[in-house]
């Protein structure tokens, strides 16, 4: 099973600030997953390969 990153690390990796990592999770621009319902509806993580992907797909875009 793929763990999971938080939104701090997912920051971090793509040096943004956690806040834009929200924005783009709730413009539906950054895949996320989240793992807990009820209560703890806000916790959002992120697969390492949905987050490679994105690196990829915005790298790519950005050449062309």
């Amino acid at each position: 099973m793929e763990s999971l990153l938080t939104v701090e690390e997912v920051a971090q990796i793509l040096r943004i600030k956690p806040s834009t990592v929200y924005d783009w999770v709730y413009a539906g621009a950054l895949p996320a997953v989240r793992p807990m319902t009820g209560a703890h509806r806000s916790i959002v993580r992120f697969r390492r390969s949905d987050i490679e992907r994105f690196i990829q797909d915005h790298t790519n875009q950005a050449g062309k």
